[in-house]
């Protein structure tokens, strides 16, 4: 049996039982443009939320929730967020340091990661909610969580560190753009490790692929060349991602199209590297 240690920085004392240094995987996973939403909507507390309440509450509640989008992105987010983790701490330990629209998630091998990235991108882009990942190695300790609320202040700390949070951050940052899970140079050597990328059996969810990158996002600070191939999904959830991608890229302001366009392209990519034929139209609203 894996015990699995969440820890999601809220209003809640963490204590200090946490992991000691080690080399671990991190996914750095952000939303993109969420700035922009703060900025454009007003916060109601109540619907951003509507994640936390019970399922039948929830019902009532969606609709009023998806009038704001910033209360939708907030709380699907959290809420896919929560899922995805539920579904891993079944078969892994693993540490997640949630803060408002990112998380970062430390495993102890490279599929356990990319399981996790690709369930959370699953979930996400029928719900057109937009995000961006990095995966990374190296060292990672997580030194302590606590919260101290009295009636008129509070005092939240998230202590962690490593070269694998400073990597899995600078791949996700690298200036590739889109809806991807970006590799850092330092994972790469873990792909030809069976511990690291094992045969897949009933128990994984994803296979461990990857593309390359196109050759002028190449050319990036982070030194960024491959990203995970997260296209392999049931007909039927496919259908409905790629709908969220079009509808998502329909209503982008012109400055923010190429976040979509490029993710179109990496999809592409990771269809053909599937055996699966080029599209040769991609700003289309369905699937041939």
């Amino acid at each position: 049996m894996y015990v699995s240690r969440i820890l999601i920085v809220g209003p809640h004392d963490m204590g200090s039982g946490a992991m000691t240094t080690d080399n671990k995987v991190i996914l750095f996973a952000d939303i993109l443009g969420f700035a922009a939403l703060t900025e454009s909507f007003p916060l109601d507390v109540d619907r951003c939320r509507v994640g936390d309440r019970p399922i039948a509450y929830q019902f009532g509640e969606i609709f009023e929730a998806s009038r704001n989008e910033l209360a939708h992105t907030f709380s699907g987010f959290h809420s896919s967020l929560r899922g995805a983790l539920s579904l891993a701490r079944m078969n892994h330990p693993l540490t997640a340091i949630t803060f408002s629209d990112s998380v970062f998630i430390a495993t102890t091998h490279a599929y356990e990661a990319v399981n996790i990235a690709i369930n959370l991108f699953h979930a996400l882009l029928p719900q057109k909610i937009p995000m961006r990942m990095g995966i990374a190695y190296g060292t990672f300790a997580a030194l302590r969580f606590r919260s101290d609320i009295t009636v008129d202040s509070g005092d939240h700390a998230a202590q962690f560190l490593g070269t694998a949070v400073v990597r899995a951050h600078a791949a996700e940052t690298c200036g590739i753009k889109g809806l991807r899970i970006l590799i850092h140079p330092s994972v790469m050597p873990l792909l030809d490790d069976i511990h690291h990328n094992p045969v897949l059996t009933e128990g994984r969810l994803h296979p461990l692929r990857h593309i390359e990158c196109s050759e002028r996002e190449q050319l990036n600070k982070a030194g960024v060349l491959h990203e995970i191939d997260y296209w392999h999904l049931t007909p039927t959830s496919e259908a409905k991602a790629w709908r969220g991608l079009q509808d998502m890229w329909n209503k982008a302001p012109l400055s923010e199209v190429e976040h979509y366009e490029v993710t179109a392209e990496a999809i592409n990519r990771m269809r053909i590297a599937q055996g699966r034929e080029p599209l040769k139209k991609l700003h289309r609203r369905t699937l041939p």
